[in-house]
């Protein structure tokens, strides 16, 4: 078999560390074929993404031992700029790879590199911004895109550059549910049509794995686990150890084939494929079984609370950006005090624009926003500050100081508290988040997750009584997504908080929060609790969004009323009917 990727035996220190970064790594991926690289934040995935093209080590320096080849050539022995043309690499974070002052500028980048005619440079320009949906955009400069668009900006920079090797570092982590699919049908296509190789790192199992030839699986720097999809996953006990979640069809299915009630077989990891398997249970079950099961199911673990007070009222919110663009067409929205609130919607849609009305940092173009019957519109951002508290998309936008008490206790400094309350203050919330360890270290030479607890930190140091999150677990393996969601459940059920989390993660917008509010090009167009909101599929996809996986089953077993949200309520619920149908 040809290889266009070979790594052995890899091992990899960054300078100034002891532990190894990849540790004796190896392995190889086929010409054409399409290989996902999984595994936990911090297992090493990105370095091996930045062996691929040189990077590491030649851009970091540090101890590397072990060869790389890719399409036969040793990246130890090539420079990276040469390298960028066999194997294009999309950074994980993609503002840092965004340099040009337009979006077509920027798309444009590789192929004048390349050295390429005008006419073709063009051609694949605008070609690439059509396949991610960017052509309107072409003109507009990138930075002041959403993270979602960033991204499809970057994917179709690489793409444009027509290496013969794409290296995708999360190349659907700021996307929206229907973008992400896209991105990944695009990818797929690009790379059977083309004949092109494709390594794809991403925690999103559930649509990569149904594209991939094989899936390799990283843990501290070590490969736990490489074979075709099927195979990795019927290790989801072990994978759910390690912070990787499976696919929650095939996590169910084995649930269920481990009592008895489902035969051996394939492990499904697509919807139809688990329907497939499923259906036959449907017909031993009894409707009387299933409406008292489903009963159960809807008070439990929906006991969502009712809010009375109102924190934030936005009443026909219309805001226009300098250049024209107007982002929010007559918004209405009530948060009451107390509530755990997720906002979600495709990309572009709304979201962020909104939240920052709510501690002033956009003014209304027309309408109003009150916190807690005070007009945003007339307060300044500092009066605002104490009782909204906003998390930026990136902690890298809100983090500027060199330790990690400084910068938590920032805020409380400048609101005038005492130099004894602010280090009460310090050490109470980096308690709270388990950052006791870390207030003395530089917060940009920690992990984004604990960027994000920092910046998360520095806003509740200032005693707000809402706080804001936008998209805290991009990038984040379940594991610590799921810390990240437990910590503002806790401030929310233990402290009181009112909390607003924008995010694209629907699992978790089920599992932790009272209200869903879905916004579509500038408006809100379902606001409910979980199991109403994922029980409109059709008024879903009009925001490019999807709900679980497990809630489109029951659709598929004909239980699409019922609006189930996660793996434990399914199974709970084919076990109980199952059992009541026994003689």
């Amino acid at each position: 078999m040809d290889y266009d990727v070979l790594v052995n035996d890899v091992t990899y220190t960054y300078p100034g560390t002891d532990e190894s970064a990849l540790d004796g790594v190896s392995f190889s991926v086929g010409r054409g074929e399409i290989l996902l690289v999984a595994g936990p934040s911090g297992a090493g995935k990105t370095t091996l993404c930045q062996t691929l093209n040189g990077m590491v080590p030649q851009s970091y320096g540090g101890e590397f031992r072990g060869k790389v080849l890719v399409k036969g050539i040793d990246t130890s022995a090539v420079t990276v700029g040469r390298l960028a043309f066999v194997a294009g690499l999309m950074f994980q974070d993609p503002s840092s790879q965004l340099v040009c002052p337009t979006v077509e500028d920027e798309v444009s980048f590789g192929p004048e590199n390349k050295g390429l005619p005008v006419d073709m440079i063009e051609t694949l320009t605008a070609s690439h911004l059509d396949y991610v949906g960017l052509l309107e955009y072409r003109k507009r400069s990138p930075h002041a895109l959403s993270g979602g668009q960033q991204q499809a900006v970057a994917i179709a920079a690489v793409m444009a550059m027509e290496p013969d090797i794409y290296v995708l570092d999360e190349p659907t982590s700021n996307l929206d549910p229907v973008g992400s699919g896209t991105v990944i049908d695009l990818v797929n296509r690009l790379a059977k049509e083309s004949g092109r190789t494709a390594v794809i790192v991403e925690h999103k199992l559930d649509k990569l794995m149904p594209m991939v030839d094989r899936v390799v699986v990283m843990d501290r720097g070590r490969l736990a686990y490489d074979g075709t999809p099927r195979s990795v996953v019927s290790n989801w006990a072990e994978l759910e150890h390690m912070g990787i979640r499976p696919p929650q069809v095939a996590e169910l299915v084995q649930r269920l084939r481990s009592q008895g009630l489902v035969g051996d077989g394939r492990i499904p990891i697509t919807v139809d494929e688990a329907a497939d398997d499923l259906r036959y249970l449907v017909g031993r079950i009894t409707s009387d079984a299933a409406e008292t099961s489903l009963k159960r199911l809807k008070r439990a673990p929906s006991a969502y609370r009712a809010f009375r007070e109102a924190a934030v009222e936005v009443s026909d919110l219309r805001f226009r950006y300098p250049n024209g663009f107007e982002a929010l067409k007559g918004a209405n929205l009530t948060i009451g005090r107390g509530e755990f609130v997720a906002i979600v919607g495709q990309n572009g849609s709304g979201k962020t624009t909104l939240v920052k009305h709510f501690n002033g940092l956009l003014k209304p173009t027309e309408g109003r926003v009150s916190v807690f019957g005070m007009d945003t519109a007339r307060a300044t951002v500092s009066e605002l500050a104490t009782r909204i508290g906003h998390c930026f998309q990136n902690p890298d936008h809100q983090i500027f100081s060199s330790r990690v008490d400084d910068e938590i206790g920032f805020g409380p400094r400048n609101l005038g508290f005492s130099r004894a309350e602010v280090a009460d203050t310090v050490a109470r919330v980096a308690s709270s988040l388990g950052l006791e360890q870390a207030l003395s270290q530089n917060p940009h030479l920690l992990g984004k997750g604990q960027r994000q607890k920092i910046a998360v930190a520095s806003v509740l140091a200032m005693g707000p009584e809402v706080l804001v999150v936008d998209e805290p677990t991009t990038g984040q393996d379940p594991r610590r997504s799921r810390d990240m969601m437990d910590v503002f459940r806790a401030l929310n059920r233990e402290a009181g908080k009112t909390v607003v989390v924008i995010t694209h993660d629907m699992d978790l917008a089920a599992e932790y929060c009272d209200r869903i509010v879905v916004m579509c090009e500038g408006r809100v167009i379902l606001d409910g609790t979980p199991r109403e909101v994922f029980a409109k599929p059709d008024d879903l996809k009009k925001s490019r969004l999807e709900s679980p996986q497990i809630t489109r089953l029951m659709g598929a077993l004909g239980f699409d009323e019922c609006a189930l949200l996660n793996v434990d309520e399914a199974y709970s619920f084919f076990t109980e009917v199952l059992e009541a149908g026994q003689p």
